[in-house]
């Protein structure tokens, strides 16, 4: 074993899905190992792309920012396209973007499924697609999809129903893409959370003084504020807490990089025992 094996130096790196909270981890936790890193997501207006873009520069990795929607193939073609005319290769595809709905999937209309499903599913789809042949040339590749624990277990959450269904897909493709794309050497393997701090909520204190509030101020709550509290609570997972975002971009690392190099079709859950 080699600790240089972790090294992620010269490694060319898509992440879709980058503007914040784990995506924004997992880019920056990619350029910290080595990689130059491209960014993506559909909203670049409020400036916060271009910030996790600059804070990869600044760590002396080459970064650009690309405003993409990706359940457009037009749109995912453009993205590649101009990755590859900066960057030259993609050795290593990130799809972190991520779309809720707090409807429970039996209230769900046929609208928000489809952009539900375009988001979560065929946007990672239509990118593994674009990216596939250029690794296929290349001879190599390591394609990281984020699913989630509720894409291995029925959610608790009814409201969580129709997410899970969505992950539960992404794991499959997962899977099926391992399959299809190991014989290039290309690994395909997917990240499952658990809990993992918020922005908004850095930290276990600040998420747990968040569910005191809640519980003290009111005696009857909205769906949205039930949804947060149990979504922020970490009493089910045996490590007792949530997840940082640097704790999700070591796992991101490991699978990018040599150390994995046997590792193919693998949902690694990162999840603080939630599973076990």
């Amino acid at each position: 074993m080699s600790l240089s094996e972790f090294s992620l130096s010269g490694k060319k790196a898509l992440v879709v899905g980058a503007r914040r909270n784990m995506g924004k981890g997992f880019a920056l936790g990619l350029a910290e190992a080595g990689a130059d890193v491209a960014v993506t997501d559909i909203n670049i207006e409020s400036g916060q792309l271009k910030a996790v873009s600059e804070e990869i520069e600044a760590m002396g990795r080459k970064s650009i920012f690309l405003k993409t929607d990706i359940s457009s193939q037009e749109e995912v073609k453009k993205m590649v396209d101009k990755v590859m005319l900066e960057f030259g290769g993609i050795d290593i595809l990130m799809n972190v973007a991520v779309m809720y709905h707090m409807k429970s999937v039996v209230d769900l209309d046929e609208e928000s499924w489809e952009q539900l499903s375009n988001v979560n599913l065929k946007g990672y789809w239509l990118t593994i697609q674009e990216v596939s042949p250029i690794m296929k040339k290349q001879g190599s590749g390591s394609i990281i999809n984020l699913t989630s624990r509720g894409g291995l277990k029925a959610h608790a959450d009814k409201a969580m129903g129709n997410y899970a269904i969505v992950k539960s897909g992404i794991a499959m493709m997962t899977r099926q893409y391992a399959r299809y794309l190991g014989p290039h050497n290309i690994r395909v393997n997917a990240i499952a959370p658990s809990l993992v701090e918020w922005e908004e909520f850095p930290g276990q204190e600040n998420i747990k003084k968040k569910r005191t509030n809640i519980e003290e101020e009111k005696k009857e709550v909205s769906d949205q504020e039930k949804f947060e509290a149990w979504s922020t609570g970490p009493e089910n997972i045996p490590l007792g807490r949530v997840a940082t975002f640097n704790e999700m971009a070591n796992a991101a690392v490991f699978l990018a990089s040599d150390a994995s190099s046997y590792i193919n079709g693998t949902i690694l859950n990162v999840d603080g025992g939630y599973m076990a």
